[in-house]
């Protein structure tokens, strides 16, 4: 006799697996009676009426102990969304320490999420992508038709690029989008992952239109040789339509981060001989705090001369700094722990709030841990 076939939730339909966490979740919470024959009821929970609601679909199989094992199936083909909640409180101390403004103007450009652990960065990174989903939706109600978004390279963009997806996979609102690649991102090259191109794959079959500008260009190219590089006729033209990028999402480095893609590539460099021993000193010497889209700066501003490479990128620091000050345009910037080894990134990212010349985004950000390291080290001033 053939042996029967064990049942596991991947075997079940889309419609199937949605449906039952569906009815689960709205129906949570509520008691569901059963007339007894003695004038009572007998209780039952939320698992036990979807599994009657599931017999009458003809689906019996389908018994209350096999509901919860379709939520992790859920969860596995992406049906669930988390959002994590804010931290209200140290938003506004950073608002007040920093001397932003007023903290209305700053409510929802500045937010703090309550997310600790491991999976911070990544949750971090959500709330970045649910931002520049809300962003495309007020330049659409202004008009838009295409919304153009410049992405950049790294692990944060990278969790922010598959939530992204994920979210207008289906959406018939959302407006037409052009992704653009803001680097090569690829110096690294057991690490493809991290260059920006590969995110454009995520948005494949979605409903809304999406075309993409990718920047194919040597991925590093010394002050000499950079504006020969930049005049190359395909690099030329990625460079012409930055000028159409409505929203730029980025991240940063710290400079003592071991897992800074600008870091590890000048140490590479050194190590293989390309670059002077002394290269990386005179970096440090300069003052360099951490990087933004592979430009390194200072407390006190951007560092220019004493980097020994350029990479090649869409954005200056300057130029960072004029579009968030122009009206209609964005820059959201994620500010989470590393995500690699979690290490918090509250260094690199204070003269961003502090310094004037270095205050690159109009939206912002960040956790609990981080937050509480800003407004530690502000107060030990």
């Amino acid at each position: 006799m053939a042996r029967a076939r064990r049942w596991h939730p991947s075997q079940e339909d889309d419609q199937w697996v949605f449906a039952v966490c569906d009815r689960f979740l709205t129906q949570l919470g509520r008691q569901y009676g059963t007339p007894t024959g003695d004038g009572h009821e007998k209780r039952r929970g939320a698992a036990a009426a979807v599994a009657k609601w599931l017999k009458e679909e003809g689906r019996e199989d389908l018994t209350r102990e096999r509901i919860y094992p379709l939520f992790w199936e859920a969860a596995r083909r992406n049906f669930l969304l988390l959002k994590p909640p804010r931290e209200e409180y140290l938003a506004q101390q950073i608002v007040r320490r920093y001397q932003l403004g007023e903290y209305e103007e700053f409510k929802d450009r500045l937010q703090v999420i309550n997310v600790r652990g491991e999976e911070s960065p990544k949750h971090v990174c959500h709330v970045g992508a649910d931002l520049v989903l809300t962003l495309v939706d007020r330049l659409a109600r202004k008009g838009k038709k295409r919304v153009h978004i410049g992405l950049g390279a790294g692990y944060s963009t990278m969790w922010v690029a598959q939530r992204l997806a994920q979210r207008v996979y289906s959406d018939l609102k959302c407006p037409d989008l052009v992704l653009h690649a803001l680097s090569s991102g690829g110096f690294l090259v057991d690490q493809p992952y991290k260059a920006p191109i590969t995110y454009f794959s995520y948005f494949n079959g979605a409903l809304p239109k999406v075309d993409y500008v990718g920047l194919f260009s040597e991925t590093v190219a010394s002050d000499d040789e950079y504006e020969r590089v930049r005049r190359n006729p395909g690099v030329q033209k990625s460079f012409a339509l930055a000028q159409e990028i409505d929203i730029v999402f980025t991240s940063f480095a710290s400079a003592t981060d071991e897992d800074g893609m600008l870091g590890q590539f000048l140490d590479i460099m050194i190590r293989e001989g390309a670059l002077p021993a002394e290269a990386l000193d005179k970096l440090k010497q300069a003052g360099w705090i951490g990087d933004v889209q592979f430009r390194p700066y200072s407390e006190e501003g951007a560092i220019t001369r004493e980097c020994p490479v350029r990479v090649v990128t869409l954005f200056e620091l300057a130029d960072l700094v004029r579009l968030a000050n122009t009206p209609d345009k964005y820059v959201v910037l994620v500010a989470g722990p590393c995500g690699q080894c979690g290490r918090l990134k509250d260094d690199a990212l204070r003269p961003l709030l502090k310094n004037t010349s270095l205050r690159m985004w109009t939206h912002l950000v960040t956790d609990v841990d981080t937050a509480s390291a800003l407004l530690r080290s502000e107060a030990d001033e």
